[in-house]
């Protein structure tokens, strides 16, 4: 046999002895876990003893930068990991992942083929046995990483939000693969040269692991961003589906994984009762923003609803509305329960009394969302009817975000519908109720292809209902950058645009865009793409202190930007980082 390995016969003493390494490497592959995770909180405690201690507190949130207490290697201590820190967080290649996911990657995979190497000795189907013990002990931690909810152990351990953990979660699953994919072929390759093919392949832990693998294999193509670009849904129904059935044929394999499998099932279940308690169904409205392919879902909230406590920037999980008047039954409920996608909520729940989502139709769900929007009565003068709403979550990274109004600039940067996420957050800044921020503190560039598409965040004035039309909008003295990149010409003709746009909504876009040219307040409207290294290059040369950049938009103006804010890092400036990215 290939590497010094060969088919050798064992005494019962040996085969126990056999035994009792796969079970120690499979429980050490388990638990070295933890060994990331305290890695975690140390790289949390250097933080904190690293972190300036001003000797007085400024007196605005966008004061002077405080002098430092400590010798000046305390800087250069702290310039070090943010370096590093940015360099790691650069994409390898367009659509390959960052550097850190790979070498966390290589790294991971590297320690779990040491564990199923390692006191082999020439043993073959000790090394075949080990693939897959070793891979079945991932089992566990790769669905705990899929848990959305802010109690999830990996979150509270990393401080990492679900949408951060959601790649640790798909490189652990190809990992696993990769190993249960060794384990088959060795098998496989064991069976062919013993001449046991045609008898093992028909026995049922045989036909369980092949079942098995193949679900695996299955998982991993409809997880690649060709297929999830291609088709969301399938994705996803795959996803959910195979990674609740494949628990059976697992278990069903061998006896040896079946603690893993039985963990697994703790999780699924624990995971379905979380996401049950943040499921709830609301009576909202469903129209569409006229003259664009934007739909509106707004949800009017009481002072007693625990919604008024969530924070900006936070996203749900909207289930596709039928449009019935009557609430969901539990079969509907268990069908739109997975019929969901995610959607940041616009507005600040206690300022304005509802929640709002904004939708751009494309395909799937938001195709069927504005169909739906269009077929209830929305005509002016008509109330639009209440329907049952459901949504699940809040979920989002916002909750980790740092305290904004510690940084000397903050600079946030939107394009499109991106703006839902940035939008709460540039009001709860302006907003809040500490020293108000002025413009040379706090700059928002927003990128849209129409101004009809800013109409949601910004109501056009219209005489004597200017107060009542701008309390649902953004109220601040500062300005808002405005960019518009298609001046002209409906938005609805590109390749995303719904064929059943009425002719009346195509019609009222052109007086619509009229309207929108009124001059309003706190808006500064210019023609074509932002100069995002001009913006940037500003902000940075304005003030000496640190600065926090928060966008959400087109990966392409993303990348530009992260790319005009590395050339400050590399000079050394405190810079605080955020790109807001959905890649379910």
């Amino acid at each position: 046999m290939a590497f010094g390995y060969s088919f050798v016969n064992l005494s019962e003493a040996e085969k126990l002895q056999r035994r009792e390494l796969l079970d120690l490497y499979a429980a050490t592959a388990q638990w070295s876990i933890l060994i990331v995770f305290a890695v975690f909180q140390l790289s949390f405690l250097l933080s904190w003893l690293l972190e300036p201690r001003a000797e007085e507190r400024p007196k605005s949130p966008f004061g002077k930068p405080p002098k430092l207490k400590g010798p000046g290697w305390i800087a250069k201590a702290q310039h070090l990991p943010r370096s590093l820190s940015w360099w790691a967080g650069a994409p390898l290649a367009e659509g390959w992942g960052t550097r850190a996911e790979w070498i966390a990657g290589l790294a991971w995979t590297a320690w779990l083929l040491f564990l199923s190497v390692h006191q082999t000795g020439n043993d073959y189907l000790h090394l075949t046995k080990r693939f897959g013990i070793v891979g079945a002990s991932q089992l566990p931690l790769h669905y705990l990483l899929a848990i959305r909810s802010k109690y999830s152990p990996p979150q509270l351990l990393t401080r990492l939000s679900h949408e951060q953990i959601k790649t640790a979660h798909q490189i652990l699953g190809r990992i696993i693969t990769f190993l249960f994919i060794l384990h088959a072929c060795f098998y496989l390759n064991f069976f062919i040269l013993s001449g046991f093919l045609q008898k093992r392949i028909k026995d049922p832990d045989v036909i369980f692991g092949i079942v098995s693998i193949i679900m695996f294999i299955t998982m991993n193509t409809t997880a690649l961003n060709i297929i999830r670009k291609w088709s969301y849904r399938m994705f996803y129904t795959t996803h959910i589906v195979f990674a609740s059935l494949l628990i059976i044929p697992l278990y069903f394999h061998v006896h040896h994984i079946r603690k893993y499998v039985l963990e697994v099932c703790v999780i699924i279940i624990s995971n379905q009762a979380l996401r049950n308690y943040s499921l709830r169904t609301y009576s909202g409205t469903i129209s569409m923003v006229p003259g664009t392919n934007l739909v509106q879902v707004k949800v009017p909230l009481v002072s007693s609803n625990k919604e008024m406590k969530w924070k900006p920037g936070q996203h749900v999980y909207l289930s596709r509305p039928t449009g019935a008047s009557t609430s969901f039954g539990v079969c509907e409920m268990l069908v739109l329960w997975n019929q969901t996608n995610p959607f940041t909520i616009a507005s600040l729940a206690e300022q304005d009394k509802h929640l709002l989502l904004v939708v751009r139709t494309l395909t799937g769900n938001t195709k069927q969302l504005a169909k739906l929007a269009r077929s209830l009565p929305s005509q002016d003068g008509v109330e639009v009817p209440s329907i049952p709403v459901a949504l699940e979550g809040p979920y989002g990274s916002t909750s980790r975000l740092p305290d904004l109004t510690k940084f000397d600039r903050v600079l946030l940067v939107a394009g499109g519908v991106g703006a839902t996420f940035i939008i709460p957050i540039y009001r709860s800044l302006v907003e809040h109720d500490g020293p108000s921020f002025r413009n040379s503190q706090l700059r928002f560039v927003w990128a849209v292809r129409k101004l009809a598409e800013t109409q949601w965040a910004f109501p056009a004035s219209r005489g004597d209902e200017d107060a009542e039309s701008e309390a649902e909008g953004v109220q601040t003295d500062n300005e808002v950058e405005v960019s518009v990149t298609q001046p002209f010409g409906s938005d609805l003709q590109g390749e995303n645009a719904d064929d059943g746009m009425e002719l009346a909504e195509a019609e009222h876009l052109i007086p619509f865009e009229e309207e929108m040219e009124k001059p309003r307040k706190g808006v500064v409207l210019r023609a074509g793409r932002p100069d995002v290294h001009a913006i940037v290059d500003e902000v940075f040369t304005t003030s000496a202190g640190s600065v926090a950049v928060i966008t959400c938009g087109p990966r392409g103006m993303t990348e530009k930007l992260r790319e005009s804010v590395g050339t400050w890092v590399k000079q050394g400036r405190e810079v605080y980082w955020h790109n807001e990215t959905f890649g379910w």
